[in-house]
């Protein structure tokens, strides 16, 4: 009689496998066109996620909260606690005077960045 139950553990882990890493792990609740790069993105583990949309108002999305510059600095404080890491999404039409006022805000307050890409061929 052949038993079932390794078999389901054996699928189930293999789903975890690959649902955690897969590229879908690190999405933020915005819709971005990344830039393209032959780069990967290293694993960024509890990693605070900054979303740069095209818009004209200056605000963007901090760990999906929408947050102006202004409020960005006074959550910083919160913010390191929980990680030190930080992943920029940065939309590619997004001006990249813009993306770089954050990346300096960011290790200019002790955080390592990162800047999210899609793959070339994609």
């Amino acid at each position: 009689m052949l038993y079932m139950a390794p078999l389901m553990d054996v699928v189930l882990l293999l789903l975890l496998f690959f649902l955690f890493g897969s590229n879908f792990v690190l999405k933020s609740g915005v819709d971005v066109r990344l830039p393209a790069s032959s780069s990967s993105l290293p694993t960024a583990e509890d990693a605070h996620i900054i979303t740069l949309v095209p818009n004209g108002t200056g605000e963007f999305f901090f760990d999906d909260d929408r947050i102006s510059l202004d409020g960005l600095s006074a959550r910083l404080a919160n913010a390191k606690q929980r990680s030190k890491q930080v992943v920029i999404l940065g939309d590619e039409s997004v001006n990249y005077g813009a993306v770089m006022h954050v990346a300096d805000l960011m290790l200019g307050a002790g955080f390592e960045v990162s800047f999210a890409t899609k793959a070339e061929d994609e």
